[in-house]
């Protein structure tokens, strides 16, 4: 009797114990997919349908040391832990099909491979370009084609539960930019209408729901939606935002990603960071492939065949290929939000093997041999683990012949190499056009600053490029600085940074106006170790419009002042320092720009020089008659500093707008921008700040890419406190996603930011 009791008591541990491991394993299956669980494992796949067919023809893999092995094995020993298989219908041969499916199936789970299953609704190959409906559903009303997805999926993921090798993963169509199932699933084109978008949804839907109905285990799988583009924000949005709208529920956007179809590496990573926040879901990266060499072996021809084809800085070559690869995985790895979970290499089997070739050979991870490459090597390759360093770069605008202002714009625009590719590890974008995230802030007078993370030796290529906002570029070379010969033994034309092993403050940098090139490191005036170098920069455009000034005839422009303070190196009586016209600076050349050198030690803090600009040819006395002596105050900070500084230009003839300078031409603040509240935020929340004196403002709105999203003032205001509630949910009709948006404040001397963080 005891006997009894106690077999009754562990059998009913032991059904707990396998209902809890059941529930568990789900929840494990859940949590390993989620990208937003830390222990995600990045997904490394192959799409290998072609396998049984090239192993049926007599293919044969072989390993490193040349060795016969099986290809699953080769990929599993390489870091891939995933394998997609398609199923069509009823294909015309003997693969593809669910006979196949389920041999592939058993194979690869004792391998410890995951499955995702790619349901292409099809008896043949399914893409943007073709979805033809199976030969058995030929001519069904509407409501019968949806019953056949929903039975047709469902009987297919029993058949593998069954066998125990139920999909970690289905694909509810393949490459469905223009819908499935033509033509009651068409979209695109003339098929661009709400009744088509319900029907391709409600397709998706049947086979989502045979998914779920299918087995106990049905409603673990995880749901794929997947097109091609990856590179088109345009074509992606217009997708995804149609099918989201008709409330299809689903847990991965999958791409495709073939340069010589889809555009650009830098295209893939601006894409998928917009997608990661607009429709917060995983991404994965469904197909992609790379050359490594444009050579043929068979007589079938090659789909990729000529450099035209490649994508710049990428050669078809195995090392070519690797970085394509590697690059790419960087990009997905660092998408936004921890969004991008996964690549697949698409027929990375598809050797040649007789009589039916591969248009596909120099585009494998073999050799035409079938000996694996070494290319396969970078799935072996971790995330870098790597503390990034800070680094904080400056910027000078005193020789901007384009009359730059505090409350102008500043920007890193570029691209960054190495461990990071394009997206910094503080999660920054770093790219060649306004979406760059390396915005300069002015921290007063002519000096930005902008601060970012970066791996050690990973190394920054760039220039400066300004503008009077984001939108509108300052004139000469529509806002690019003229060329740069680099720091280091580096090609010219761009300024280049390599961080090092410790957070670093990169030399001040002057932007070059000029279309000679300059040195990244070149100053407007000489730094000598014991002098303080002042640059002195006036603008004559007034006084020329009026006709006081003509360049020709009463240049040049001096700079007189307190002999005392400067220790002789100015003098009211006489002109020491001489400006020198900046011919191609605005207003046909309006501005005049030189240094004064004041020996260190004839000054303490609390000093302040005073002086004036003075034209040597004037008909009149020379001197500016509308404002009494300017001032310059020698600061601490200055003294025991770098020793240089920048009086931010001003007009001939009238007063200075910044009544004192800091060493960096800090301006006094006059307003005072607050943190917005609450923050972070869900649908409203408030901005204020408070006004010094009555000034011009500007307060916008800006994504962390640096794209303006409102205005809320543009104006004059006197002085006070100023609050604004900021409805944020949608503006010009677009729902806002999750993430950083940038709060910015102008006034007509400086401006000021602050970070506010948009949750959902």
């Amino acid at each position: 009797m005891k006997l009894v009791k106690i077999w009754g008591y562990l059998s009913l541990l032991f059904l707990l114990s396998s209902i809890y491991s059941n529930i568990f394993s789900r929840v494990g299956h859940k949590n390993h997919l989620s990208a937003e669980n830390d222990s995600v494992v990045f997904i490394n796949g192959a799409d290998l349908s072609f396998l049984p067919q090239i192993e049926d023809l007599g293919g044969i893999y072989f390993d490193e040391e040349g060795n016969p092995a099986d290809a699953l094995e080769i990929f599993s020993d390489h870091g891939f832990n995933y394998v997609r298989l398609k199923l069509w219908h009823t294909p015309e041969e003997d693969y593809n099909n669910l006979t196949r499916i389920l041999y592939l199936a058993e194979r690869l789970k004792s391998k410890n491979l995951k499955l995702l299953l790619n349901f292409h609704y099809s008896d043949t190959w399914a893409d943007p370009g073709k979805q033809y409906k199976p030969a058995a559903w030929q001519g069904l009303s509407f409501e019968t084609l949806k019953d056949s997805v929903y039975q047709y999926t469902k009987n297919v993921l029993k058949a593998l539960d069954t066998q125990g090798t139920l999909p970690d993963m289905v694909q509810i169509g393949n490459e469905i930019n223009q819908g499935m199932l033509w033509n009651d699933g068409k979209v695109g084109g003339s098929y661009d209408t709400p009744e088509q978008w319900a029907k391709l949804a409600a397709l998706i839907n049947e086979g989502i729901r045979g998914i779920r109905e299918s087995c106990e285990g049905g409603d673990s799988i995880s749901i794929i939606i997947h097109i091609a583009n990856a590179a088109n924000n345009g074509i992606c949005r217009w997708f995804f935002d149609n099918l989201t709208g008709q409330g299809v529920k689903f847990d991965y956007i999958g791409l495709s990603f073939y340069p010589w179809w889809h555009g650009t590496l830098d295209g893939v990573r601006n894409n998928l960071n917009d997608l990661a926040l607009r429709y917060d879901k995983n991404i994965i990266v469904a197909e992609m492939a790379y050359p490594w060499t444009l050579q043929w072996y068979d007589n079938t021809g090659n789909i990729v065949g000529s450099t035209d084809q490649l994508h710049a800085g990428y050669p078809a070559t195995v090392d070519g290929q690797t970085n394509f690869m590697r690059n790419l995985i960087k990009i997905v790895r660092n998408t936004r939000n921890q969004k991008g979970v996964g690549i697949f290499y698409w027929a990375p089997d598809w050797i040649s093997v007789q009589p039916v070739g591969s248009s596909w050979e120099n585009v494998t991870l073999f050799d035409f041999e079938g000996k694996v490459l070494s290319s396969m090597d970078v799935f072996l390759e971790k995330p870098v683990d790597l503390p990034p360093v800070q680094v904080i770069v400056k910027l000078n605008t005193a020789a901007h012949w384009d009359t730059l202002q505090p409350h102008h714009f500043a920007q890193i625009r570029g691209n960054v190499s190495g461990n990071s590719y394009g997206t910094l590890p503080d999660g920054k974008e770093v790219t060649w056009d306004s979406n760059s995230d390396l915005i300069l802030e002015n921290i007063g007078g002519d000096y930005w600053e902008t601060s970012f993370q970066m791996y050690p030796e990973d190394m920054l290529t760039f220039r400066f490029w300004t503008g009077y906002n984001i939108d509108q570029s300052t004139f000469l070379r529509l806002g690019w600085e003229g060329p740069i010969i680099p720091a280091g033994d580096y090609p010219d034309n761009y300024r280049i940074i390599v961080a090092s092993e410790k957070d670093t403050v990169i030399n001040l940098q002057y932007y070059n106006s000029s279309g000679a090139p300059a040195e990244q490191y070149w100053r407007p005036f000489e730094l000598k170790e014991d002098s303080i170098a002042i640059y002195f920069r006036v603008n004559l455009g007034k006084a020329m419009a009026s006709g006081r000034f003509e360049p020709n005839i009463n240049g040049p422009i001096a700079v007189r002042g307190d002999p005392v303070v400067s220790e002789g190196s100015l003098a009211w009586e006489q002109s020491k320092v001489i400006l020198l016209r900046e011919e191609y600076s605005v207003n046909d050349g309006s501005f005049w720009s030189g240094a004064c050198y004041i020996p260190v030690d004839a000054v303490k803090t609390g000093d302040t020089l005073e002086y004036k600009f003075y034209i040597e040819n004037d008909s009149k006395n020379g001197w500016e008659d509308n404002i009494s002596n300017r001032k310059f105050l020698f600061t601490q900070s200055l003294l025991e500093g770098p020793r240089d500084t920048t009086i931010h230009w001003m007009y001939f003839d009238e007063p200075d707008f910044i009544s004192r300078l800091k060493h960096t031409g800090q301006v006094l603040p006059d307003f005072q921008l607050k943190q917005n509240f609450p923050n972070p935020f869900n649908q409203e929340t408030r901005i204020s700040y408070t006004l010094d004196r009555s000034t011009s403002v500007t307060l916008r709105i800006y994504d962390i890419q640096g794209r303006l999203i409102t205005t809320l003032i543009q104006g004059h205001q006197s002085t006070g406190t100023y609050s604004y509630i900021w409805e944020a949910p949608a503006e010009m009709g677009i729902p806002l996603a999750s993430g950083i948006y940038l709060i910015r404040l102008w006034t007509d001397r400086t401006s000021d930011m602050r970070k506010m963080l948009l949750l959902k």
